[in-house]
């Protein structure tokens, strides 16, 4: 009941504010069903055209291949689309390509092109405490969400791109406590 009266409130607060509730259900990086409810403003283009939020388009992923996201990024190509990487719970990388305008699912794989540095990043995806959703929500607050991405070298955390009044900002996410902190600056030029 108590639920239903949070959905209910920020449904309302959000439709009020121009934009729409979204409720995100997925699983946890450690496996866990978990559940959260969260505003989301679509984006618009100069066009006036909504976009799938990144709540959207992580649950609409995560429907089509049940697992751990590991990566979520808007691609501003030919046509705008989220290009989602998941730890499948068949112990396989898949990649997912939604249409950033719907959620829909436009094309899905099997990446058959693994290497020991997967097997590495697929174990400590799986030890990770904050998922890319969590980790997402926590850096929503500093501009809207354009990309998630795990890191699990050195330090594990999510790397996060937010926008903000046309300024993009880059964000880690610590996967074990949540900490957000500004990333450092890549002052190689180096675009990887």
């Amino acid at each position: 009941m108590k639920r239903n009266i949070v959905i209910a409130s920020v449904t309302a607060a959000a439709l009020l504010t121009g934009g729409t509730a979204v409720a995100v259900a997925g699983t946890g990086a450690n496996g866990a069903q978990t559940s959260s409810t969260e505003a989301t403003t679509h984006a618009t283009d100069a066009s006036g055209a909504t976009h799938a939020s990144f709540s959207d388009a992580a649950r609409a992923a995560l429907k089509a291949v049940p697992g751990t996201l590991d990566s979520l990024d808007r691609d501003h190509g030919a046509r705008t689309t989220w290009d989602a990487e998941i730890l499948g719970k068949d112990g396989k990388w898949h990649e997912v390509t939604l249409d950033a305008s719907t959620g829909k699912v436009l094309n899905q794989h099997i990446d058959r092109d693994t290497d020991a540095e997967d097997a590495a990043e697929a174990k400590a995806l799986r030890n990770a405490d904050v998922s890319a959703t969590e980790a997402a929500r926590k850096a929503a607050s500093r501009g809207t969400v354009t990309s998630v991405e795990f890191d699990g070298d050195r330090t594990q955390v999510w790397e996060v791109e937010t926008v903000k009044n046309h300024k993009e900002r880059d964000l880690n996410v610590n996967a074990q406590s949540g900490k957000v902190t500004q990333a450092p600056s890549d002052d190689d030029g180096d675009d990887d």
